[in-house]
């Protein structure tokens, strides 16, 4: 059974769907130095595969809704952009701009993930 928050959250996004934009928790982080990708993404990968409810959908049964966890290998999808070809200008509006669109992005509750990334590369640093 959903939590009242879940219930909450569902009946919301079926009265309109851009209202769960409302509930997204957007955050950036400004990362200094060699990054490893693959350390990334494997971090990622098992924060999701240990936490549930990052993986969990909302889909409508019996007139009601129900929860659907997914398997706990279905990872996380990291989009990367390399803007590093931009000069700075331009490079300052892309980031902005992703910004806006992906804090824009409303969920899918039905289909997840209720979690995403992007990984912008400014630099070589």
């Amino acid at each position: 059974p959903l939590s009242w928050a879940q219930q909450r959250l569902w009946f919301l996004d079926q009265l309109d769907h851009a209202a769960g934009a409302a509930y997204h928790m957007a955050a950036a982080l400004r990362l200094k130095g060699q990054l490893d990708f693959a350390a990334l993404q494997a971090t990622l990968d098992r924060i999701v595969a240990r936490h549930e409810v990052l993986r969990t959908t909302f889909v409508r049964s019996a007139g009601a809704a129900e929860q659907r966890i997914a398997a706990a290998d279905c990872g996380f999808c990291l989009v990367t952009h390399d803007l590093r070809h931009l000069p700075g200008h331009e490079q300052a509006f892309a980031v902005s701009r992703i910004g806006a669109d992906e804090a824009s992005q409303a969920f899918d509750l039905a289909q997840g993930p209720l979690i995403r990334g992007q990984l912008l590369r400014l630099g070589e640093q």
